[in-house]
């Protein structure tokens, strides 16, 4: 995924190529995303080591077991189209997809369009990365889930790709079909803990087709991760309030500990500034010599509350992670807590579509964008082809390379 991100510290995003910049924000939106999801943390590498190897046994005993049954019950698994493969990928296969409807060729040409504006989108992420790294700002960088990001935040992700990736194959195999191109098969796969999915698109029946018609079916995944990121995002902005800070964790022992700050508390203002953003919070910190800090808070039982921090004039952080809180509507219905939830869940759901979106739409030989590149460049200007996934490639290389 390509992007910048508002978060600091240790929770960082999931397979993200992400300037190495303490403050980012994702895909060019700065003004949708940059005050909503920010977090001030404290390192617990421990912890966070700890967790990783339980959840790591947990999976790899769930496999020990899946094997053990596929190897006993073969017949059962084959008879549902299941099969087990190397012994950590699991994969599900349907028949042929059923006929579409007229819609799915009308479609075509939004499709299309989804992709060049996906393009756009990489190519103006990977340029400010550059940027960044020649100026000093920073590249990009891989984050992986599991190591950069745990806990229910991890649970969301692996629910987002899980959708991301079905929908994306869904619609390369309804396009197809709307467009008289056979799909042999649909699939489910796991591999290890990665919710993979597969369409199996009949070669000889693409390759009759028209050029318009095989650039649509290649274009429609694209659109699919797009649209459903910006569900994420419609979400997001209606679901989020503009005002406070949600506390979501306390640090044991930082200063938001000592002074007895609940998680899920909403802070209001701090020495009379009021808070909107990370930013609010993180000026007063930095800026005030003061030893007392006057933090007026809403608890979560929906008390306002006043209290006095005390602290040593080197203590930038209060020790708490944040984020935006959820909007009264959503307050209202389901609780701060589950409302906090929903928010990280379509914050996830954006981020993992829009990023799939872009880099998948991306001239790189394996991806969508590198087979429409070939498409459109046809066999006689093949190499300008090669040519333009190539540099695009080493672009992306040098945005992802770390600094000297």
């Amino acid at each position: 995924m390509l992007g910048r991100v508002d978060y600091f510290t240790e929770l960082r995003l999931p397979l993200n190529f992400l300037p190495n910049h303490p403050g980012y924000t994702f895909i060019n939106h700065t003004h949708l995303t940059k005050r909503r999801f920010k977090l001030i943390v404290k390192s617990q590498k421990g912890c966070v080591l700890e967790s990783a190897l339980l959840v790591l046994g947990v999976v790899l005993a769930a496999w020990a077991v899946l094997n053990a049954a596929y190897t006993c019950r073969r017949d059962f698994f084959d008879s549902r189209n299941i099969r087990l493969l190397y012994g950590l990928v699991l994969v599900y296969r349907t028949g042929n997809v059923k006929a579409a409807g007229r819609l799915w060729k009308a479609l075509t040409p939004l499709f299309a369009a989804s992709y060049a504006l996906s393009v756009a989108w990489f190519l103006i992420v990977i340029v400010e990365g550059v940027a960044g790294k020649i100026h000093g700002g920073g590249g990009l960088r891989v984050l992986v889930p599991g190591v950069d990001i745990t806990g229910l935040d991890l649970a969301y992700f692996i629910v987002a790709v899980a959708l991301a990736a079905v929908l994306h194959e869904f619609f390369h195999g309804k396009a197809a079909v709307g467009n008289g191109v056979g799909v042999k098969s649909f699939g489910l796969a796991l591999a290890f803990v990665l919710p993979l999915a597969f369409t199996e698109i009949d070669e000889k029946d693409f390759a009759g087709s028209s050029r318009r018609v095989r650039t649509g079916i290649l274009a429609a995944g694209v659109a699919a991760n797009l649209a459903l990121g910006l569900l994420g995002l419609v979400f997001l902005n209606t679901a989020t309030s503009p005002t406070g800070i949600l506390v979501t964790n306390v640090v044991p022992g930082s200063l938001a500990s000592k002074a007895g700050v609940e998680p899920y508390s909403i802070l209001l203002s701090l020495n009379g500034v009021e808070l909107r953003s990370v930013d609010d919070l993180r000026s007063v910190l930095s800026n005030t010599s003061a030893t007392s800090l006057n933090l007026t808070l809403l608890t979560p039982e929906g008390s306002t509350r006043s209290i006095i921090i005390e602290r040593n004039t080197t203590d930038k952080t209060l020790g708490v992670y944040i984020m935006s809180p959820p909007a009264g509507w959503l307050v209202r219905m389901v609780g701060v807590y589950l409302g906090a939830q929903l928010v990280k869940a379509f914050f996830w759901l954006y981020l993992v579509n829009f990023n799939l979106a872009i880099l998948n739409a991306a001239p790189l030989f394996i991806t969508d964008g590198g087979r429409i590149v070939f498409e459109l460049f046809g066999e006689r200007f093949k190499k300008m082809a090669l040519a333009v996934n190539t540099l695009s490639l080493a672009i992306l290389l040098l945005a992802l390379a770390p600094l000297p």
